[in-house]
């Protein structure tokens, strides 16, 4: 018999998931069953079709438009979604920005700290709690050429080890995963053509491409799932290879 991933009756919310990772991520969570809750910054008409979208796969989702970087968006985010559903599982800390020095701090540290904050009695609730930070191999690299995005990408990996510590005697399980070369805005403002980008990438990844965003949520997905029962405080490098091995 072969083996699949059930989050149905979980609820998981993904932050940042109008587009690129969190927008798969999404997806494949309500794939594997859970209902999920997108929030982003858009205006809800605007979201309409990756809403329809990823109702082809799954349970079609819930849109909040909260700003996360605001304390009081990260709570309303959380209120909102258990007043809904009366339950949370999994949160995915996904959102992300290329911006200034405040806004970046803002998004990737304070508003990944005060999603998990917000959501910890929830989750402690089911005694079954999973968040799953998204940081950065330009942590470790120094890569992207934006001192503001890879500092606060490493603020992301230090909250992870510190809420899984925190967390983990509420039974609540907390890890990361450390994209790169990854399909993206960011990555396409390098190169003048799609082409181009993977021309040069694909010469030297160790597995011969570049990531996509379905490559990372299926690592998300493992996360969120019963087979990472006994993982906490982990970062999972997802590169292709590239930062070990690679050239």
């Amino acid at each position: 018999m072969a083996y699949s991933i059930d989050l149905s009756e979980k609820v998981a919310i993904v932050t940042g998931a109008a587009k690129g990772i969190g927008k798969a991520t999404a997806k494949i969570l309500a794939q594997a069953g859970a209902q999920v809750v997108i929030d982003d910054i858009l205006p809800e008409e605007n979201m309409q079709d990756v809403l329809d979208e990823i109702e082809t796969v799954g349970l079609r989702p819930f849109y909040i438009q909260a700003d996360i970087s605001e304390e009081k968006g990260a709570e309303d985010l959380i209120k909102s979604t258990t007043d809904q559903f009366s339950r949370l599982d999994i949160l995915v800390n996904n959102a992300g920005v290329v911006a200034d020095w405040d806004k970046s701090y803002a998004v990737h540290v304070k508003g990944l700290y005060n999603c998990s904050n917000y959501a910890k009695d929830a989750m402690q609730a089911t005694g079954n709690g999973r968040i799953v930070n998204i940081s950065s191999t330009c942590v470790h690299s120094g890569g992207t050429g934006i001192p503001q995005y890879v500092a606060t990408k490493a603020g992301a990996y230090s909250l992870t080890r510190y809420l899984a510590r925190t967390y983990a005697s509420l039974g609540i399980l907390v890890n990361a995963v450390m994209p790169a070369v990854i399909m993206s805005d960011m990555i396409m403002t390098r190169y003048s053509s799609e082409e181009e980008m993977i021309k040069h990438y694909e010469q030297i990844m160790p597995i011969g491409r570049i990531g996509y965003p379905e490559d990372v949520a299926n690592v998300v997905l493992f996360l969120c799932s019963e087979l990472s029962s006994f993982l906490t405080g982990q970062v999972i490098v997802a590169d292709g290879g590239r930062m070990h091995i690679g050239i």
